[in-house]
């Protein structure tokens, strides 16, 4: 699975700088601010350790984890105010006359099966003529650089399901079995997305974890992760226990007035 950063970089290297300048002010361009976005698998799995069963104003597509005293939500609302991508209804194609001339043209036609490997390596090998490389751009970032919100509610809300008595089971039958394995659904790419609103959500985060380096929207750009390796497991688990070591703890995320004035 590519990472964020990858993705972004590979559409900086592929594009001319006018194809690049289109992107920027297309609907994903504020994520080429996102080329050094390192993953963060400690914090993640120290907020995933915290998954709760919240009833208090639940819905089917809110997760809530516990932090120290404090519950904090992820719902849809906050994922659009991490990454400015916006929700409705589904856009019906009226004109599908020209559906597959993109992939007939540079991908050997609708009925070529194409894996992640060889789309990465297409996208970067072959030339697209000057009205179809943002197009291509924009289909290339959808479906390597992102998940939707549906895939990552799943993908987190499943991760760590009955893996306590899977692992008491095993253990059972084998006293030397000390780890558990999971995974989650495009753990290096749409997760990176998370880790923003785990920044937003979570106050006091010290800086050897994560910098806040600029006050703009989307706010997934406003924070310079600090790469997974010098961050300690113990660190951010006791981190998490102390609320005197916490900060401003947001239960929900809040429109500013400028996100207020978007439409999501």
């Amino acid at each position: 699975m590519c990472n964020l950063s990858s993705v972004v970089k590979a559409i900086d290297e592929k594009l001319t700088k006018r194809q690049l300048n289109l992107f920027k002010n297309d609907i994903f361009g504020h994520f080429l601010e996102c080329r050094n976005f390192p993953f963060s698998r400690v914090i993640l799995h120290n907020l995933l350790l915290r998954q709760v069963a919240h009833e208090e104003d639940s819905r089917e597509d809110q997760l809530w984890f516990q932090i120290g005293k404090y519950l904090i939500g992820l719902s849809i609302v906050e994922w659009c105010l991490v990454t400015e991508l916006s929700y409705g209804v589904d856009i019906e194609l009226r004109n599908n006359k020209t559906v597959h001339r993109l992939r007939n043209t540079y991908f050997g036609g609708v009925h070529r099966k194409i894996n992640l490997k060889e789309f990465d390596a297409l996208f970067k090998k072959l030339k697209f003529k000057e009205i179809d490389a943002l197009k291509i751009a924009l289909l290339y970032f959808a479906d390597r650089g992102l998940l939707s919100w549906e895939m990552i509610y799943k993908s987190v809300d499943d991760a760590l399901f009955e893996k306590d008595e899977k692992f008491k089971t095993t253990r059972l039958k084998n006293p030397y079995h000390n780890i558990e394995k999971y995974n989650v659904y495009g753990f290096t790419s749409g997760v990176q997305l998370l880790q923003a609103w785990i920044y937003e959500a979570i106050g006091g985060l010290p800086s050897t974890w994560v910098v806040k380096t600029k006050k703009k929207i989307p706010r997934i750009v406003q924070w310079k992760p600090i790469p997974s390796y010098v961050i300690n497991f113990a660190e951010v688990y006791s981190f998490f226990n102390h609320e005197s070591r916490l900060g401003d703890v947001l239960q929900t995320l809040e429109p500013n007035s400028k996100e207020s004035s978007r439409k999501y």
